[in-house]
Order: C-alpha cells, then sequence, then structure tokens
C-alpha cells in the first residue's frame, strides 16, 4: 500500500502541483519563500519516486506470498530489485547533474574570458566605481545586462552594452548592476541548474517545464527586489521599461510581469512567508511520517533489521 500511496504523490508532485503552482498570483509577493516551497515539490517528488520504487517489491511479495514464503529466493528476488529500481532513478538524477554542471562551467569559462578579452576599458571606467572589478561593457547598440556566474576563486560577471550605458540615468544603471550582483552573490544560477537537471532527468510522460520556468521567473523578481531595496521601485522600474521597449527577450521574457509587480509595490507580508515555508516543511516531513515510517516498521522486520 506504501508504493501505491507514494507512487500516487510522485505523480501528483510531477504534474498537477507544479501546473497549479506555477498560475499561483501570490508566490510574486513572497518570491524566495515561494522558490523554497518549490525545492520542496522536487524534493518530495524524487523522494517519494525512490520510496515507491522501494516499496514496490515488498508490495508485491505482500499480495502473492504468505507470510513464511517471503524467505530466500523471493526475499533476496524482492530486495535486488527494489535496490536496482531506486538506484536507477537516483544515478540517473545523478549523472544528468554531474554532465550539466560540467559543461555549464566549461561554457561558463569560456563565456568569462571573452567577456573580458572584449570588454571597453573606456567605457568600464563610467562604472567601475561602482562594484570594482565585476563590471565589464561590451559594445552592442541594444540595451541589456546579463551576468555570467564565476567559480571559486574566481569572481562573476556583470555584463552591461554601451547602449544600456547610454540609455539609462546613473540610480537605473546602479538597480540593474544591483540587480545582476544578486544573482552572482545568492548562487542563483545553482538553483537553474538543479531545475534543469530534474527536468532533463524526468521521464517525458511526466517531465513540465513549468517548475524550470516558473522558478526562472521567481529568482529574477528576487533580483529585482534587492534592486528596489537600494535603489527603489522607479529606478529599477525605469532600467526595466528601457530594456523592454526595445523588444530585447534576453533580458526576460516575463518582463512585463515584472514591471507590472514593481509599478504595483507588491511585497508579500511575513504570515505569508511564514506560512510558505512551513507548507514547504510539511511537503516533505508529512508523508515520511505517515507512510515511510510506519512502511519501514514493517518491512524491515521482513528482511531480518529490526
Amino acid at each position: 500500500m506504501a508504493s501505491v500511496w507514494l507512487t500516487g504523490i510522485a505523480l501528483v508532485l510531477a504534474g498537477p502541483v507544479p501546473a497549479l503552482l506555477a498560475r499561483a498570483r501570490w508566490t510574486r509577493s513572497v518570491p524566495r519563500a515561494a522558490i523554497v516551497l518549490w525545492q520542496s515539490v522536487a524534493v518530495a517528488a524524487v523522494l517519494a519516486a525512490v520510496g515507491s520504487a522501494l516499496a514496490a517489491p515488498e508490495a508485491l511479495l505482500r499480495v502473492f506470498l504468505h507470510p513464511e514464503e517471503r524467505t530466500g529466493v523471493a526475499l533476496a528476488v524482492a530486495v535486488g530489485a527494489a535496490a536496482v529500481l531506486a538506484g536507477l532513478i537516483v544515478v540517473r538524477l545523478v549523472v544528468v547533474l554531474v554532465l550539466l554542471a560540467v559543461r555549464t562551467r566549461v561554457r561558463r569559462a569560456r563565456h568569462r574570458d571573452m567577456v573580458d578579452l572584449l570588454a571597453r576599458a573606456d567605457r568600464g571606467d563610467a562604472v567601475g566605481a561602482l562594484r570594482a572589478g565585476t563590471v565589464r561593457v561590451l559594445d552592442g547598440a541594444v540595451p541589456f545586462a546579463y551576468c555570467v556566474p564565476g567559480r571559486v576563486g574566481r569572481e562573476g560577471r556583470v555584463v552591461l552594452t554601451g547602449a544600456a550605458l547610454d540609455t539609462l540615468c546613473p540610480n537605473e544603471l546602479r538597480a540593474v548592476i544591483a540587480h545582476e550582483q544578486a544573482h552572482l552573490d545568492a548562487r542563483h544560477d545553482l538553483v537553474r541548474e538543479g531545475f534543469t537537471a530534474l527536468h532533463k532527468a524526468f521521464p517525458v510522460i511526466v517531465r513540465s517545464r513549468e517548475a524550470r520556468d516558473t522558478v526562472a521567473l521567481l529568482l529574477e523578481m528576487l533580483a529585482d527586489d534587492a534592486g528596489r531595496r537600494r535603489h527603489g521601485d522607479a529606478a529599477m522600474a525605469g532600467a526595466l521599461d528601457a530594456f523592454a521597449s526595445t523588444g530585447r527577450a534576453g533580458y526576460g521574457t516575463d518582463v512585463v510581469e515584472r514591471l507590472e509587480r514593481i509599478r504595483s509595490h507588491v511585497r508579500g507580508g511575513r504570515a505569508l512567508a511564514v506560512g510558505t515555508y512551513l507548507a514547504a516543511v510539511a511537503l516533505v516531513v508529512v508523508p515520511t511520517i505517515t507512510i515511510v515510517v510506519p512502511w519501514l516498521a514493517d518491512a524491515l522486520p521482513v528482511v531480518g533489521i529490526r
């Protein structure tokens, strides 16, 4: 029975829950807590899938064999099957994550080197005092900005085009740099990598882009909040409006939603944030206590563990 419940939880957390959570508007008020909730949904889905794989063979033993027959070869086959099924899930996820991490870091290292090579030193002096050592300015007729995460012992890069310097006022420019620096300081790239790996590792039949895409939007909103705190809503909104008016999608396909959020002065209350954090904890803890622990209490003695 535990296997059935865990399978159901895994399917619900991989499909309907992300679909509903992606459409929820309240998450925009508390992006940090909402990201933690999304992470909890992902962790709970993986744990439920692994738990289901571990519990399924033991459940089949209970259905088809009498208690005195659940020993010897039958027990060994069940334990082996459980280990293989759970191992396949874990190994696939780990392999996808490692390959993604390696390829991403190689690509970023090359990107940082190219940015350093092509950066305009004369334009960089105009913003160097704002965040010395991290800002690079490239030639470009379209105003936009992005960041390239660093690695251990090496700083990331905040990249601006010359058009951004010409278009934005000083306060808007500072807000943009604060936004990109927030991504670097909080290592938002690691959060993105985790959800990208989960997306690639999940079977196509239950795979959904909603978690990956919604978390990416929430991370942008979280970085927007960093710019708002330091330089005000007007500066952050003005910068986004300047980028959006160029039609540049690379700065964020949901830039209109982010602009509306800032102009509406959306800020979540502490009660909503605390409730979201508690929901995130409950997603992992409740199934463990109500399903996994009782199942382990019954299953472990069957394999000789008391």
